[in-house]
């Protein structure tokens, strides 16, 4: 167990992508990864560095590191698919301590389910806040699976802070602030991989995450009330079970 109460026994996520001309190409995520200097200091592709187009609402500067975190974390994954188009078919493998998901789609969604992993445990300040959803990480979530666990994964935080003693924000005011500073980062670090990628793979992966932020962030409100339906009746539950 760690420091919070989670089991991080094994805490890596694998990846294996297979091609359709039968390329195999596998990440292994440790979740519970730390940035570091001896990480920074290393050399990195130029599109790494901090201050090249370095997201706006970055809290970061160069007193603290020579490279943005979420991009080193993200440089293996550019240079793998730089030459691979996102409507390109592949097998992708999932593979986490409790189970096993397979699915064939394009590279995009792939690297979208990747992607999102990779930049919630890294060392960006911004992308931290994800972190918990990582911990109990969906792969190819849906729009509708990623409100549920994001909105969920707030309340549970905001239900601690009122059982500490201070005042919860059960209106989710500052989780709409947050997917504002969110869709920043996400137009921003697209600069970087376009200087990474020789056609649109990884790109379309990042603008799905924007977009998904995107609609989180305009139509928060619209979305959760499509939940209502799974909760009615809820509180009307018999005296009894009848079998």
């Amino acid at each position: 167990m760690n420091d919070d109460g989670l089991d991080d026994s094994n805490p890596n996520v694998s990846y294996k992508f297979t091609l359709d001309d039968g390329r195999v190409v596998e990440f292994n995520v440790d979740r519970s990864r730390k940035w570091n200097d001896a990480i920074d200091q290393q050399e990195h592709a130029p599109w790494t560095r901090l201050d090249f187009h370095q997201c706006s609402n970055c809290p970061l500067t160069s007193s603290d590191c020579r490279h943005c975190p979420a991009a080193v974390d993200l440089e293996p994954v550019a240079s793998a698919f730089s030459d691979i188009v996102s409507h390109e078919k592949v097998k992708v493998e999932v593979r986490t301590e409790e189970r096993v998901y397979l699915k064939d789609c394009d590279a995009q969604t792939g690297l979208r389910s990747l992607t999102g992993l990779l930049m919630s445990t890294s060392g960006c300040p911004v992308l931290q806040q994800l972190r918990v959803l990582a911990e109990m990480h969906l792969p190819f979530a849906t729009l509708n699976e990623t409100i549920f666990r994001i909105c969920g994964a707030y309340l549970i935080r905001e239900y601690l802070e009122m059982k500490s003693g201070r005042t919860p924000d059960w209106d989710m005011a500052k989780l709409l602030h947050y997917f504002e500073e969110l869709q920043t980062l996400n137009q921003e670090f697209k600069s970087r991989l376009n200087s990474a990628v020789h056609r649109d793979s990884n790109l379309n992966a990042l603008g799905s995450l924007f977009f998904m932020s995107m609609g989180l962030q305009l139509s928060l409100e619209e979305n959760l009330q499509q939940f209502r339906k799974y909760f009615q009746g809820l509180g009307d539950a018999p005296d009894r079970v009848q079998v």
